[in-house]
């Protein structure tokens, strides 16, 4: 999903690059956690979608209705292409909670339950 042209507070922030300001992404996703491992796979994942994304030829725009299972794999397999890291993120996935839980319960906001944008009022 793509924020609306502005937005700066979503996972993957494009919009300096979008507006032309300055060529940086800022990755906004990663929890605070003491794992190593869930720091060594976060730092791969952004070094391979940097580094696959100036490499790799610009994939197809995803279709309409794709569920997120199949943007995942998508992602995975023409970006990322990391096998072990897809099948990382894909038990990360299933061990956590549904977005269906109460807000307060999952997320600071709405819109971080979501996983659309943060409202930043907090």
């Amino acid at each position: 999903m793509d924020p609306p042209p502005g937005e700066r507070y979503y996972k993957l922030n494009q919009n300096n690059i979008a507006t032309g300001r300055i060529p940086t992404l800022e990755f906004r996703q990663h929890s605070a956690t003491t794992s190593p491992e869930k720091v060594l796979n976060w730092v791969r994942f952004c070094v391979n979608f940097c580094s696959n994304s100036i490499r790799l030829r610009a994939p197809l725009a995803l279709k309409e209705g794709r569920s997120v299972e199949q943007e995942l794999d998508f992602l995975f397999q023409f970006v990322i292409e990391d096998r072990y890291l897809a099948s990382f993120y894909r038990a990360r996935k299933s061990e956590l909670p549904s977005r269906k839980r109460p807000v307060d319960v999952i997320a600071c906001c709405g819109g971080c339950a979501g996983g659309v944008a943060c409202s930043g009022s907090h």
